[in-house]
């Protein structure tokens, strides 16, 4: 089995694969040669030998190159990413291991804001020794309910890294399904359905949602308004999920609390973006799957997965 491996990024060096990547898969699958390109035009020139293509994107195109292909495999975790009518013998699979990292941002923006971090740093440009400002932001991540709009892999590590803080969490998926273990009495799981009716309880509003047409603006103005005004949103799912016109108006007219960004509906985000100059405003540019084992993390779930696709084929 030949593997074909086109994982280049020229602004984030995590997102670039490595002879190291390479070595791991060839040891660990022996059955398997791996080939690592660092162009498009080198990628293209050999599909006609590739069983299994690793890559960031690919084009429809493409397909007509690679007569043996059987499996395209992306570290993306949204299916936006790319969009390609393949044949249906061949596998496309998406990363799935996002959440691990994920989630320690979503935790760190909870903490930086829920215990005044974030906010004595901006009375510290100014020179002050600011007990008295700070104390409305001082609150406990313990006992504190997180909302996570979006209950799957991603919203799933969250929701285990809070735990621990003893924080009470409420999953919101389409269908419901069997809370996981690491629940209490305290927690539990909802559908999309039931979201009106928890959003008045919740402290911490978080959307890892996927970017599709169900999930278009879902948070809007008339359920910002549904929230406490002491309630932080997040979003690290995609920025459709997000009306960000009713978000900037929700921040200015302090109907929320404050909230923490990561994707927007267009990214790099708009100069003119009405977001921009929003109090209580922490935005990241969709980089909070960033970490030096972004790739370990991919490579690691794809051997499993071939693991298991190698057994089926075997029966």
């Amino acid at each position: 089995m030949h593997i074909s491996i086109w994982l280049t990024n020229p602004v984030v060096k995590a997102f670039n694969a490595s002879e190291d990547h390479k070595k791991k898969i060839e040891h660990v699958l022996p059955d398997c040669s791996v080939s690592l390109y660092d162009n498009s035009q080198s990628f293209k020139a050999n599909l006609k030998n590739t069983d299994i293509a690793l890559v960031w994107v690919f084009n429809q195109r493409w397909l007509e190159l690679a007569p043996k292909l059987k499996w395209i495999a992306t570290p993306s975790a949204g299916k936006d990413w790319f969009s390609i009518d393949a044949p249906e013998d061949i596998v496309i699979s998406y990363g799935a291991f996002h959440g691990k990292i994920i989630a320690e941002n979503v935790i760190g923006a909870i903490l930086g804001f829920f215990r005044g971090l974030y906010f004595a740093g901006q009375f510290q440009d100014q020179y002050l020794w600011p007990r008295e400002e700070i104390e409305p932001y001082c609150n406990t991540l313990r006992g504190s309910h997180l909302v996570i709009l979006g209950f799957g892999k991603i919203g799933n590590w969250i929701a285990k890294l809070a735990k621990p803080f003893g924080a009470k969490i409420t999953g919101v998926k389409r269908t419901l399904i069997k809370p996981p273990d690491y629940f209490d009495k305290t927690d539990k799981i909802i559908t999309i359905d039931d979201l009106d009716s928890i959003l008045p309880e919740a402290d911490h509003l978080i959307l890892a949602l996927p970017g599709d047409k169900s999930t278009n603006n879902l948070i809007d103005k008339r359920r910002l308004e549904l929230i406490p005004k002491t309630c932080y949103v997040y979003n690290i799912g995609r920025g459709n999920a997000i009306n960000e016109e009713d978000l900037a108006y929700a921040l200015k007219n302090n109907i929320i609390k404050g909230a923490y960004l990561d994707v927007f509906k267009k990214e790099p985000l708009d100069l003119n973006s009405p977001l921009l100059g929003c109090p209580n405003l922490l935005i990241t540019p969709h980089s909070s799957a960033i970490s030096p084992t972004f790739l370990d993390l991919f490579i690691d779930e794809f051997i499993d997965r071939y693991k298991e696709w190698n057994k089926k084929l075997s029966m």
